[in-house]
């Protein structure tokens, strides 16, 4: 996966390599993006990166190549078409070659001459007798009239022949009609029990509180799905696993995708605050012009909020940058640490206690979060406490 910054305040994230560089052929990558490197935990200019600089150099080379002006129709004695402009160039210099016209002239003739001869030679259609169609006009006719459905069809069916070919041609099968399956009844009572309940349904008015609260909910249910699609494409399920703790390859695509969840949980948070006020200065708009009651207002802001509470949201931030803290460590001792089971040893005792430091941090930000209502949220850090899962961390030995 490529973390881009295509340019400043808009992040993309690309599965493959593949789609990298589609997006630098279309342009949507330039030498202004910026893509995040794994090993440094930086972000470099793209320009920097081999895949850019093979995509640049190929483009360059194409722009370079001289382009053909025009292209004579004969071919020379070597298989490579001559160019006009190296004829005028020729007779410019008095070097004509007067045998080019007469040639190119001579071989057009002959081709014309055995195109003719194959249209004379190619079978003749049936009607191309003149003395017969009347003949078999008379003869189909008759025979139409006494059995369509066995003389016309069977035999004259039969006779025909291709221009191209000398072969019969056979009508195609018919195909019977497919048997469409039979409708299933529908009940008369549950229909209509469901119109009358349809029927009986209040009508909602465009201006009232509740259509306010139906929109805001609409609104928010597609930030939140937004929300959960980025974070299934992150992939940050069983988060402390082994997988993802090793150092040949789990510990940069996990850092990976924890900058995609991070920035993924930003977005959503400044979508979901764009919906806040947008409704709230509606309810205050709509309030005033159309009179609301104290109970209509008070249903306003009795509902329940789609963000996370401040407190919930520090703690998941904090939670977040932690566990990234804790895979930097392992990918700045990346070879000189071994994983046994529920255990980790480091060759640098340094490191080590670093890593018990925030291992030990990890957890309290866990129960932080569990105790600020997490487990029950469906925000950002419900979504993070559910990709950790039952996983921990291993113990420092």
């Amino acid at each position: 996966m490529y973390l881009v910054e295509l340019r400043p305040g808009k992040e993309e994230l690309y599965r493959t390599g593949d789609d990298l560089a589609l997006a630098i052929r279309d342009g949507e990558v330039d030498a202004r993006s910026r893509i995040y490197h794994r090993v440094t935990a930086k972000w470099i200019s793209i320009t920097l990166h081999p895949q850019y600089k093979a995509i640049v150099a190929d483009q360059q080379r194409e722009a370079a190549r001289p382009v053909r002006k025009v292209w004579s129709i004969l071919p020379n004695l070597t298989g490579q078409v001559q160019e006009t402009a190296s004829a005028e160039e020729h007779t410019a210099k008095g070097d004509a070659l007067p045998w080019k016209s007469p040639l190119g002239l001579g071989f057009t003739s002959i081709l014309l001459v055995l195109g003719i001869q194959l249209a004379f030679w190619g079978p003749r259609p049936p009607w191309a007798n003149q003395s017969t169609p009347a003949v078999a006009w008379s003869e189909s006719s008759e025979r139409i009239e006494r059995d369509p459905a066995d003389d016309f069809l069977g035999d004259e069916m039969e006779g025909m022949i291709s221009l191209a070919s000398t072969t019969v041609e056979e009508s195609p099968p018919v195909k019977a009609a497919p048997v469409l399956p039979r409708a299933p009844r529908i009940r008369r009572k549950s229909l209509r029990a469901q119109l009358t309940a349809r029927a009986r349904a209040p009508k909602v008015k465009a201006n009232s509180v509740q259509a306010l609260l139906a929109r805001y909910e609409a609104a928010s249910d597609s930030v939140s799905a937004r929300l959960e699609a980025g974070m299934r494409v992150a992939r940050l399920n069983r988060l402390f696993a082994t997988s993802r703790l090793s150092p040949g390859g789990g510990v940069p695509h996990t850092r990976l995708s924890l900058a995609g969840a991070a920035n993924i949980v930003r977005v959503f948070r400044q979508q979901q605050a764009a919906v806040d006020q947008a409704f709230q200065d509606s309810v205050t708009r709509l309030a005033k012009t159309h009179h609301w009651t104290p109970k209509q207002v008070r249903l306003w802001y009795s509902r329940t909020p789609r963000a996370e509470p401040a407190a919930l949201e520090q703690a998941g931030s904090n939670l977040l940058a932690d566990i990234d803290s804790i895979f930097s460590v392992l990918g700045s001792q990346a070879g000189a640490y071994k994983l046994r089971g529920t255990a980790i040893a480091f060759e640098d005792p340094g490191a080590g206690q670093a890593y018990g430091t925030l291992r030990q941090r990890v957890r309290q930000r866990i129960d932080e979060v569990i105790a600020a209502g997490g487990s029950t949220s469906s925000g950002p850090t419900g979504l993070l406490l559910r990709a950790i899962g039952t996983s921990s961390l291993p113990r420092e030995t």
